[in-house]
């Protein structure tokens, strides 16, 4: 946790948690609070769209056999490949997240100046992002219903959730190292009241 210094800087708060944990939603509720949300995984979205700017990387590192019928990044093939093989995980790690890292400096210089920036970002600390922030939260949640919301919404089985898990570190970990916990072990309800009594107190510390 550091020191907040008023001024135009952005107060930054990175928030994680464990996949279908609820980051998203507490980012969304803090946003309706009124911090400024900015969500990593929209940001590298980019770089596996048919826009993409590093797709002879993508290609070269993952083969042809991610891209779909008329040569664009397919995102499902992309993650099939990724999530059985470590190596090419890390290596897509390395190809995107500095760039996402970089998109992400410029829009908090550019648009959140001043203001309470949530950042939500999946790896906050099996990364250096953490480093970037003011205060850093974890969202607890509940292993096996964060698991079935994601089977649930992404169509996914099992064992594919396990494997994305696999590759983060524990909940248990992330929750040690947080300056903030939020519990999503409730209700909706209850998580809204826990991102408001949250939003004071970083509110607090920006004056």
């Amino acid at each position: 946790m550091r020191e907040h210094t008023p001024g135009k800087k952005a107060f930054l708060v990175g928030i994680t948690g464990m996949i279908g944990g609820g980051k998203s939603t507490a980012a969304k509720i803090l946003q309706e609070s009124g911090a400024f949300a900015i969500h990593a995984d929209n940001l590298a979205k980019r770089y596996t769209s048919s826009e993409s700017p590093i797709l002879s990387e993508l290609v070269e590192l993952l083969g042809s056999e991610i891209l779909d019928g008329d040569g664009n990044p397919d995102r499902k093939k992309i993650s099939d490949v990724v999530f059985k093989d470590k190596e090419k995980l890390d290596g897509l790690n390395r190809l995107i997240h500095p760039r996402v890292r970089a998109d992400f400096l410029k829009l908090l210089e550019t648009e959140a100046a001043g203001k309470l920036v949530v950042w939500e970002v999946p790896l906050l600390f099996e990364t250096d992002a953490y480093t970037l922030c003011d205060a850093t939260v974890t969202v607890d949640s509940d292993e096996e219903a964060s698991i079935l919301r994601v089977m649930e919404r992404d169509g996914m089985k099992k064992e594919e959730v396990l494997a994305r898990i696999s590759n983060q570190l524990p909940l248990s970990e992330k929750l040690k190292k947080a300056d903030y916990i939020i519990s999503n072990k409730g209700d909706l309800e209850s998580l809204r009241e826990e991102c408001g009594r949250l939003y004071t107190t970083l509110s607090g510390r920006m004056s």
